[in-house]
């Protein structure tokens, strides 16, 4: 299965976000690309990092963009992974948008909210971020969740193949430091889950967490060029378990009260 990783500068003309993703909806689909995945926040930007407030954000424009996307997924056949805030009432959600090719919709919900997040946000959907697409499972998690070994422990327990990590990670400067520091933890939950970890994050100011993919042995297999828009692809196969990820299975079962 091919993936084709967007990570790109928001703008804050919102029209320019919604072009750069549609094109890259098209090229990804050129490039033989079955799946595209998007930074967190892509359709708006991420508040207050990338854009003031959340009350920048027009929704009924925004509604209209999706609605452009959707069908444009639909013409071309292919799933996306859209990192978007969307309305819950009075409130909004910091979200990914699944959308497969027959128009379908579901709904991730950051779960994680704190400081700035947790006032803002809200975390309505009850669904797992988990779907199978050409016979890969595929969980989705947003951010700061990498933190928690929790949330990928779930994906673990549902046998997921690949979890895809969607950022907006950026400072004003350069910090090698929590660069090195947000890669470990994608490699962990590679390595302790024995799942691939595909991860994308935004380019508006200087990257603090990769776009890339990094193996279940932690080998980053592929990582695009920081700072800068790129679409980048990955190919996935489903490879055999080697002694020490059959060893990591065989006590995570163990550990969580399953026969080892």
């Amino acid at each position: 299965m091919k993936f084709a990783l967007l990570q790109f500068p928001v703008s804050r003309d919102p029209n320019d976000n919604y072009a750069q993703i549609k094109q890259a909806i098209r090229d990804a689909q050129q490039q033989g690309a079955q799946v595209l995945v998007t930074q967190e926040c892509a359709l708006s930007g991420y508040p207050p990092v990338e854009i003031r407030s959340v009350a920048e954000i027009d929704f009924e424009q925004q509604a209209a963009a999706f609605e452009e996307i959707v069908q444009l997924v639909k013409d071309k056949q292919m799933h996306v992974f859209l990192g978007l805030i969307r309305p819950c009432g009075d409130k909004v959600a910091n979200s990914v948008a699944i959308i497969s090719p027959s128009g379908e919709v579901q709904y991730y919900d950051k779960r994680a909210l704190w400081g700035w997040d947790a006032d803002n946000f809200v975390s309505e959907s009850d669904f797992n971020g988990i779907v199978e697409i050409h016979g890969v499972r595929i969980g989705v998690r947003v951010c700061y969740e990498i933190r928690f070994p929790e949330y990928f422990r779930e994906l673990y327990r549902e046998q997921v193949d690949v979890a895809i990590v969607s950022l907006c990670d950026v400072q004003p400067v350069p910090d090698a430091h929590r660069l090195s520091l947000i890669k470990s933890h994608l490699l962990t939950r590679a390595i302790e889950n024995v799942l691939t970890v595909i991860s994308v994050n935004a380019s508006t100011f200087a990257q603090t967490a990769p776009t890339g993919v990094i193996d279940p042995l932690g080998n980053t297999l592929v990582e695009a060029a920081r700072d800068q828009a790129s679409l980048t692809y990955f190919n996935y196969q489903r490879g055999e378990y080697g002694f020490g990820a059959k060893g990591i299975i065989a006590y995570s079962d163990k550990l969580l009260g399953r026969a080892l």
